[in-house]
């Protein structure tokens, strides 16, 4: 019984792949039916291209035309069609579209004609694919049949310059006459002018034939231009025309001796160049809007012409320049520029001779201003600060004095700075170092005590019956040792002495002048004791 275990299991095995063999085999027509089904459908709908399609009982050979050749009008493609099966279903699709005359059309086998109308397609390269079926037996035979044809029922365009002629005048608002041919009845032109694209024609579709297409001539520069016209087909063939034309506005001009910004003054001339086909053109001018009076619709030939603009009547910086042409009463030119005036050049400032670099007190301050100006604004400032009460304040040109209480500031070096403005707003500065010198309550107070201390030692030797004569001996020549010593250092003004007699100097002299009116009398009594 053990042995007969392995041969059962071995049979249920056998038994069990010979059913999965025959479910499979009887499943596969089924599902090839409800693809066929689905399929037929899609067919119908145009939407689906059926491609890699190969049975052995169809055979499809093409006769005529060659595969990638060149077709025109009506395309008849002679096929030989050989099928086991008998008559097959033809659908055609070109480019993925089903194409209406061959929509699961019966066809024979044997030598047979496809006439497809070329005419309703897109020139260029087309995908033809033929695909056959039938349903005489199961499963369905399918056969995929692709083609390639180059339809080219339309040549290229072709494009004329009628007028202008070549360098001609092309004024304002003009025409080009253009000849257009092709085998639509309209194409895309598109006109450039230097390269640039004229607004006007875009690729615009315009019919074929002659016609005048208006630019708008004035959006250019006068003088020569390359015109170029291109004509594009809804296939894409095109064709262009280029010729060289002398754009000239109705009425043009350029100021030529002048730009932006340029600076003006007094009687300022203007040159003028006008472009013009006219004769003359009327001219005005304008000043931040205004008319100029004198220079109101009068007549300036073309070519180079000048105007004269009184400028002292306006104010000193910028204005608006306006310039205006008419020619022929009609056409206008405008061009506006910013001119800078300036009748008044710049300021300048500069400190009188100034006989010391150290002031005291309520110290006065002399400066020369220069300016076509009869006064100017004029303001004062100490290490960067402005002095109060010197503060845009009038000031004459030439030579201007100033006065200001130094004492307000530390007894140090201060950088004094003087800024002159006129009444446009132009700037002159001029600045320099200076010793301010003021006397201190701390100076004061340091100088009382010290000279106190050295005269109170001779009062009390004088009260004591002692003798004061050496000590009066010794500050008369402390004095004149101090005198003599400051006159070496060219201390010789008072500012010069305030200046120098600062609190350490103060406390050095004094403290030795006390020192020795209290220590002479002591060295003097004890040698006369020896």
């Amino acid at each position: 019984m053990e042995g007969l275990v392995p041969r059962s299991s071995a049979l249920m095995c056998l038994v069990l792949l010979s059913v999965l063999i025959v479910g499979a085999a009887q499943t596969q027509p089924q599902s090839n039916a409800q693809s066929a089904g689905s399929f037929s459908q899609n067919l119908g709908q145009g939407v689906f291209v059926p491609s890699g399609y190969n049975s052995p009982n169809i055979t499809v050979v093409l006769i005529t035309p060659a595969n990638q050749s060149t077709v025109v009008g009506n395309l008849t493609m002679t096929l030989n069609i050989t099928s086991v099966n008998g008559p097959l279903n033809l659908t055609l699709f070109v480019d993925s579209v089903t194409y209406p005359a061959y929509n699961q059309t019966l066809i024979g086998t044997g030598l047979q004609n496809v006439t497809v109308s070329t005419t309703t397609l897109r020139d260029g390269n087309r995908n033809f694919t033929l695909f056959f079926e039938t349903n005489a037996v199961q499963p369905v035979e399918r056969e995929s049949y692709h083609l390639v044809f180059l339809v080219n029922n339309h040549g290229p365009p072709s494009i004329a310059f009628i007028s202008p002629a070549y360098n001609g005048t092309f004024t304002g608002m003009g025409d080009l006459f253009l000849n257009i041919t092709s085998d639509y009845s309209q194409v895309n032109l598109t006109i450039r002018v230097d390269g640039a694209i004229a607004k006007e024609f875009n690729a615009t579709a315009v019919p074929v034939g002659a016609a005048n297409y208006v630019i708008n001539g004035s959006r250019y520069d006068n003088g020569l231009h390359t015109v170029n016209a291109t004509v594009v087909t809804e296939e894409g063939l095109k064709a262009s025309v280029s010729r060289v034309l002398y754009f000239l506005d109705y009425v043009r001009f350029a100021v030529t001796d002048l730009t932006a910004y340029s600076t003006i003054r007094g009687n300022q001339s203007i040159t003028i160049r006008i472009f013009t086909p006219f004769p003359n053109v009327t001219f005005s001018a304008y000043v931040d809007y205004v008319l100029v009076p004198y220079i109101s619709n009068v007549t300036l030939p073309k070519g180079t012409a000048t105007v004269t603009i009184n400028t002292t009547i306006y104010s000193e910086g910028n204005h608006n320049f306006t310039f205006k042409a008419y020619g022929n009463g009609t056409y206008v030119w405008i061009h506006t520029m910013l001119l800078t005036v300036d009748n008044h050049g710049l300021p300048s400032v500069a400190f009188a001779a100034v006989r010391t670099d150290v002031v005291v007190g309520l110290a006065t301050f002399t400066v020369d201003i220069t300016s076509d100006w009869h006064t100017v604004n004029l303001t004062v400032y100490v290490d960067g600060v402005a002095v109060s009460g010197l503060i845009n304040v009038t000031a004459d040109a030439g030579v201007y004095s100033f006065q200001f209480d130094v004492g307000n500031y530390t007894k140090w070096q201060h950088t004094l700075k003087v800024v002159v403005i006129t009444p446009e707003g132009l700037e002159a500065q001029t600045e320099r170092m200076f010793g301010f010198a003021s006397v201190r309550p701390e100076e004061i107070v340091s100088l009382v005590v010290l000279l106190g201390l050295a005269a109170a030692i001779p009062i009390v030797r004088s009260k004591q019956g002692k003798p004061v004569k050496d000590v009066i001996i010794v500050d008369v020549v402390f004095a004149l040792v101090v005198v003599v010593l400051f006159a070496a250092l060219g201390v010789t003004s008072y500012a010069l002495l305030v200046w120098h007699l600062n609190l350490a100097s103060i406390w050095a002299l004094g403290t030795a002048l006390v020192f020795a009116n209290w220590v002479l009398p002591i060295v003097t009594e004890g040698s006369g004791e020896e």
